[in-house]
C-alpha cells in the first residue's frame, strides 16, 4: 500500500522451519481504494490458473477474496508466474454505505457565536500532508515461518509488537503465538505502514501453504494521508477577533493490506479520543468552534499551521504588524513574554517594512506561535514556542532559500507558575538546535540524515538539490532565544512542540517576501514561481515529511537471538544482478560508501586486481585472507541476493550459512543505514568480475571452528544501525557515523581484549595493533607531544601529511588515499568527531627534561647514539633536518612532532626506515626509499637510539628494539 519502500528481512528463522521455504508473489489490483474501512477499489473477476501452475516451481495459487498470490521454489519463477495469471479486475458501482459523506461531529466549543456583529470575514482552505517514505527500491520482502502452534515473522523494522497484534487478529490466533522480530524500529508512519502491509499478507500465505514463505511485495502507490482544514473568521476594522470556526476532514486510512483486499472487518482502528481544546487557536476570539470529519487522530501540527497563517492573512488585511496583533489578542501573559522575547532577538521593528528586494532577490521574514499541552514522563507539560524564520527567493533562478530562524522555546508542568529567571541550558540548546534545523528541512522539501552524503567542504548540513533547494544553500543560522525554564527538573523536551510554528513562520516569511500566500507544506521555489506567473497561489504538488521517534529495544532482542544461532540457514543463490537495474546516482553513493568503507584497502591483495581478495591479515589468531567481493558468480559474490549480502554485512553470515571472522569488521559495517547499504551492493555488482580464489584461512584450533562465533557475536556483537545522538551536531553526528560504521576506525585504533574484540568505554580509539602496524590512540590518550585539532586531522586525512604530525605510512596511507577522493564534507564531518575526543590532551610539545645522574645514559649508550646520528647525518638528515637545505622528494617533515617517534614501542619507525614509504597516500608527498638492505640490525639499534634521545626527549629508551627489527624483516611488505 506504500510507495517504494524496500524491506529486507534479515533475521531468519531456524534451518528446520526454512527446510521447505517458499516465495511468494502478490498480484496487486489496478485501484486501490477504500472508505470508512470498506474496500472501493478494482475486485477481482477471474484468473488463468492453469497457465500459471503449468509452470516448473511453482506450487500453488493462493485467491482470498480480492488477495492473489503465486507461490513457488524461488523469486523469479513466483514472478513469472504472476505475468502469466492474467487476472481480469472490474471495478464496481459506488457502495453508497461506504461512500457517503462523513458527518462531522463538533470536537470543541468556546463561547456563543453571534452573527452580524463584525465588519470584516475572511475564508481560506488549509492543507497538510503526511510523510512518505524516502527509500527507493520497489520490492518490500518479509519472512513468515510456522512455529509450534503459531507463526514467526521477521522483518528489517516495524513495530514488533503492534504488528504481532495486528497479525493475531487477522488469523484468529492468540497474539502469544506470534512472534515478529524486526531489526529496527520503523524510522517514520509510512515506514511502520509498509511492515505492516508485508508481515499481513506473509502471514496470511504461510497460514494458507503451511510452509515457510517469503514475500517480495511490489507495492502499488498510495496518497499520503491528507488533512484539509478550512478557516473562517469574523472581525472588527479595529481588529477585535469576533466568531472562528475550523472544519477537519481528512482522507480516510486504509486499513492494513491484507485485511484490504481480504474484506476482513478492521477491528484493531485506534478510536482514542480527540482532544478538541488542543485543536482550537490560543487567541481571545469571541466565540471558537472545531469540527472534523475524520477518522484518525488530526496532527496538531497541520492545526498551528493553519491557524497561524490565517491570523497572519488577518493581520495583513487589516494592515497590522502580525507580531504586535498576536501580542494584543493572545490572553496567556507569559506566551506574551515569549513573543517579546523572540521578536526582541529577532530585531523585529513593527514599523520596519518586513520585506524588501536587491537586486533579483526577494527577502521576507514571518513570525509563526504555538502553544500545547504535551505529556512528559507521564505528566501534562505546557509548552510555549515562537519563531521568527527569514527567507530568500531569487527571481532568476526560482530558488527558496531560509536564511536565518531566531526560536524560543520554554516549557513548564501545567498550572505551575512561570519561572523569573531567564534560563536555557547549553546542552538543551544545542539540542533544540537540531530539531530547528530538522523542522526547517523537512517544511524546505526534507530533511538531511546522518547518511546524507554531502558535496562541498565545510557544510555537512547542505541540502540536496533534489529537494528543491539550491545546491549550495545550507541550512540556516539558527539562534535560540534564552527564555524561562521553568521547570528545571523536567528536561527540555524538544520534540514537536518546539517545532509545530516551523511551517507557518516560513509561509509567513514568503508572503513577506514575494505576496505568495503558501497554504500547503512544504514549499518550494516552483510555487512561488508559479503563482507570481498565474497571480494565484500554487498548489503544493510535494508531501510532507514527517519524522516518527521510535524504540528498538524489541527489535534488540529479536536480533540479539538470531546472532545466538551456532548455524544459520542458505540463502540461495541468484543470477548476478543486471548492472542497469542501478541509477548512476546510486553507484556513486555506493562508491563513496566504499571509499569511506576502505574496502578495496582489505580486499585487495599486493599486485592483485582491485577487490579479488587475497590479501593475509595478522591476527593473534592466526592469518585471515579477504574474500573476492567482485560480482564474479563462482568465486566473488555475484550470485547473492542483497538479502545475503546484508546478513553478511549486518551480522557476519555468509550466503551460505557460515559464520564471517571478525576480522572482517561486520561489526561496524552493521550500523551503515538502509540507503547506504543498498547503494554499497547496487555499487559492487556494477563493478567488473574478476575470477579468483583467495588462500584458505590459517587459524590455529580451536579458533579454526566457526560455530564458536555464535558465542562471540552474542557477546560482543550489537547489529543495531547508527542512531544519531540529538544533543549533538549535525556535524558531529556525521562523522560519529562515519567513523563509528563505515569507517570502522576502531577496528585498527582500539586495543582489543583476549578473544579479539574491541574494547568500548575509556578504551575506545585508544590505540591497537594491526598487521605489525600501531594505529595510535585518537584520543587524549594519544602520545603525539601536540593535540590534534579539527583543523590538524582535516588536513592529515585529506592529504596524508600534517606539519604538526607527520606523514601517513603504513595501512593508514591507503586508507588516507580512499578518504580523500570523499566529498570534504564528509571528511570534515570526521576530523570533527574525532577532536571531540582531544580534551585532556597536551596543549604544546613537552619540554625536554634534563636527565639527572641517575639517569645519565651509560658510555654503551653514548657510543650508541653517536653512531646512531652519523647514520642520521649521512642516510636521513637531507630530508629531515630541520631548518637547513632544500626540502626533497615532496614534503619535509619534521621529527620532533612525529607521533612515533613519541610512541610507547618502536614497531612503526622500524618499519618505515627498512621498508620505506614506497605508495605515499598524496603522490605530492614523495616518496621515502627503504634501508633494510643498507642498514644492519646493529645500526638500526643505534640510529633508533639516536632518533628517541634526540627527537623525543624525556621519553625513556625503548625496549625490545632488536625484537622488534627482527619482526619488521620478517613481514612481508609490499
Amino acid at each position: 500500500m506504500m510507495g517504494s519502500v524496500d524491506l529486507r528481512a534479515t533475521a531468519t528463522a531456524t534451518p528446520a522451519s526454512l527446510a521447505s521455504l517458499r516465495h511468494a508473489r502478490l498480484a496487486l489490483p489496478p485501484v486501490l481504494g477504500w472508505q470508512s474501512q470498506r474496500y472501493t477499489g478494482a475486485r477481482l473477476q477471474g484468473v488463468d490458473v492453469d497457465a500459471a501452475l503449468g509452470l516448473p516451481g511453482v506450487h500453488r495459487l493462493v485467491q482470498q477474496r480480492h488477495l492473489l498470490a503465486v507461490i513457488a521454489d524461488s523469486d523469479a519463477q513466483a514472478r513469472q508466474a504472476c505475468a502469466l495469471l492474467k487476472p481480469r479486475w472490474s471495478t464496481p458501482a459506488d457502495d453508497d454505505r461506504a461512500l457517503r459523506p462523513r458527518q462531522a461531529h463538533s470536537l470543541y466549543q468556546r463561547g456563543k457565536e453571534e452573527e452580524g456583529l463584525y465588519d470584516l470575514t475572511l475564508e481560506a482552505d488549509y492543507q497538510w500532508q503526511d510523510g512518505e517514505a524516502t527509500l527507493s527500491s520497489p520490492d518490500v520482502v518479509a519472512l513468515a515461518a510456522p512455529s509450534g502452534t503459531g507463526m514467526r515473522i521477521d522483518l528489517p523494522f516495524g513495530n514488533p509488537a503492534a504488528i504481532a497484534l495486528e497479525v493475531a487478529g487477522l488469523l484468529a490466533l492468540p497474539v502469544a503465538q506470534i512472534e515478529v522480530r524486526s531489526h529496527r524500529a520503523p524510522a517514520d508512519a509510512r515506514e511502520y505502514r509498509a511492515a505492516s502491509d508485508v508481515a499481513g499478507v506473509a502471514a496470511l500465505l504461510c497460514q494458507q501453504c503451511g510452509e515457510a514463505v517469503s514475500l517480495a511485495l511490489t507495492p502499488a502507490e498510495a496518497p499520503a494521508l491528507s488533512t484539509s482544514l478550512h478557516l473562517r473568521g469574523e472581525f472588527d476594522e479595529d481588529g477585535a477577533l469576533g466568531n472562528t470556526t475550523l472544519d477537519i476532514t481528512q482522507d480516510s486510512p486504509a486499513p492494513p493490506l491484507a485485511w484490504l483486499l481480504t474484506e476482513t472487518a478492521y477491528a484493531l482502528q485506534d478510536a482514542a479520543a480527540i482532544d478538541g481544546a488542543a485543536l482550537a487557536p490560543p487567541y481571545d476570539w469571541r466565540s471558537v468552534h472545531v469540527s472534523a470529519a475524520l477518522e484518525a487522530s488530526v496532527p496538531v501540527a497541520a492545526t498551528c499551521f493553519a491557524q497561524e497563517v490565517f491570523l497572519d492573512e488577518v493581520a495583513q488585511r487589516l494592515g497590522q504588524d502580525p507580531v504586535q496583533y498576536r501580542l494584543a489578542h493572545l490572553p496567556d501573559s507569559h506566551g506574551r513574554d515569549l513573543i517579546r522575547s523572540v521578536a526582541h532577538g529577532a530585531r523585529w521593528h513593527p514599523a520596519r517594512q518586513q520585506g524588501q528586494r536587491q537586486g533579483g532577490r526577494l527577502r521576507g521574514r514571518g513570525f509563526a506561535y504555538a502553544s500545547t499541552i504535551e505529556q512528559h514522563a507521564g505528566q501534562p507539560v505546557q509548552s510555549w514556542s515562537a519563531w521568527v524564520a527569514e527567507v530568500e527567493y531569487d527571481e532568476a533562478s526560482g530558488e527558496l532559500s531560509v536564511t536565518k530562524v531566531t526560536a524560543g522555546h520554554d516549557v513548564r508542568a501545567a498550572g505551575q507558575a512561570p519561572a523569573t529567571s531567564p534560563v536555557l541550558a547549553q546542552a538543551n540548546a544545542e539540542r533544540l538546535d537540531q530539531q530547528a534545523r530538522l523542522a526547517l528541512a523537512q517544511s524546505m522539501h526534507g530533511g538531511q540524515g546522518f547518511d546524507a552524503w554531502s558535496s562541498e567542504a565545510g557544510l555537512p548540513s547542505t541540502l540536496p538539490s533534489s529537494l528543491g533547494l539550491p545546491q549550495r544553500t545550507a541550512l540556516p543560522t539558527v539562534e535560540l532565544v534564552g527564555t524561562p525554564a521553568a521547570l528545571q527538573n523536567i528536561q527540555l523536551n524538544a520534540g514537536a512542540a518546539f517545532t509545530l510554528p516551523a511551517a507557518a513562520a516560513i509561509s509567513n516569511a514568503v508572503y513577506a517576501a514575494t505576496g505568495v500566500r503558501l497554504r500547503q507544506a512544504p514549499f518550494s521555489g516552483e510555487q512561488i514561481r508559479l503563482a507570481l506567473n498565474a497571480s494565484a497561489p500554487a498548489s503544493g504538488a510535494q508531501r510532507w515529511r514527517k519524522y516518527g521517534w521510535l524504540g528498538a529495544a524489541v527489535a534488540a532482542v529479536g536480533a540479539t537471538l538470531t546472532l545466538a544461532m551456532p548455524w544459520r540457514s542458505e540463502i540461495a543463490p541468484i543470477a548476478r544482478p543486471d548492472p542497469d537495474l542501478y541509477s548512476a546516482a546510486t553507484i556513486e553513493r555506493g562508491r563513496r560508501v566504499a571509499l569511506a568503507g576502505d574496502c578495496a584497502v582489505c580486499h585487495t591483495a599486493p599486485g592483485g586486481a582491485t577487490n579479488a581478495g587475497g590479501h593475509a591479515l595478522q591476527t593473534p589468531f592466526g592469518t585471515v585472507y579477504s574474500t573476492n567481493i567482485t560480482p564474479d558468480e563462482h568465486t566473488g559474490i555475484g550470485n547473492w541476493s542483497y538479502a545475503a549480502f546484508e546478513r553478511a554485512m549486518r551480522e557476519g553470515i555468509h550466503r551460505d550459512g557460515r559464520h564471517l571472522y571478525p576480522a572482517f569488521p561486520y561489526t561496524a559495517f552493521a550500523k551503515i543505514s538502509e540507503a547506504d547499504m543498498q547503494s554499497l551492493y547496487a555499487y559492487l555488482m556494477a563493478q567488473p568480475a574478476v575470477a579468483s580464489t583467495p588462500p584458505a584461512n590459517d587459524l590455529r584450533f580451536p579458533f579454526n571452528l566457526r560455530p564458536l562465533l555464535a558465542g562471540w557475536n552474542t557477546l560482543f556483537h550489537d547489529p543495531q544501525v547508527f542512531q544519531p545522538d540529538p544533543a549533538r551536531s549535525d556535524l558531529w553526528n556525521r562523522g560519529a557515523y562515519l567513523v563509528e560504521g563505515a569507517g570502522h576506525c576502531a577496528a585498527c585504533h582500539s586495543p582489543r581484549n583476549a578473544l579479539g574484540a574491541e574494547k568500548g568505554g575509556r578504551h575506545y580509539l585508544g590505540g591497537g595493533m594491526v598487521d605489525g602496524w600501531e594505529a595510535p590512540a585518537l584520543t587524549a590518550l594519544s602520545k603525539s607531544p601536540t593535540p590534534w585539532t579539527e583543523e590538524e586531522l582535516f588536513a592529515y586525512l585529506r592529504t596524508g601529511f600534517s606539519a604538526r604530525h607527520g606523514i601517513a605510512a603504513g595501512p593508514m596511507a591507503p586508507v588516507v588515499a580512499e578518504l580523500a577522493q570523499l566529498p570534504p564534507g564528509d571528511v570534515r564531518a570526521i576530523a570533527h568527531y574525532l577532536a571531540s575526543f582531544q580534551s585532556g590532551a597536551a596543549s604544546s610539545p613537552a619540554a625536554p627534561v634534563p636527565a639527572s645522574a641517575a639517569q645519565a645514559p651509560s658510555p654503551a649508550e653514548l657510543r650508541s647514539r653517536a653512531n646512531g646520528q652519523r647514520l642520521f647525518a649521512g642516510a636521513c638528515a637531507a630530508c629531515h633536518q630541520e631548518g637547513t637545505g632544500p626540502t626533497l622528494f615532496g614534503v619535509k617533515p619534521s621529527l620532533r612532532v612525529n607521533t612515533n617517534l613519541h610512541s610507547d614501542t618502536p614497531d612503526n619507525l622500524v618499519h618505515v626506515i627498512l621498508h620505506g614509504i614506497r605508495e605515499p597516500a598524496n603522490p605530492a608527498l614523495g616518496y621515502m626509499p627503504g634501508f633494510a638492505n643498507s642498514f644492519s640490525d646493529a645500526q638500526m639499534v643505534d640510529l633508533l637510539a639516536y632518533l628517541r634521545s634526540e627527537f623525543a626527549a624525556g621519553k625513556p629508551a625503548w625496549q625490545g628494539v632488536e625484537a622488534a627489527i627482527a619482526r619488521s624483516r620478517a613481514m612481508p611488505m609490499p
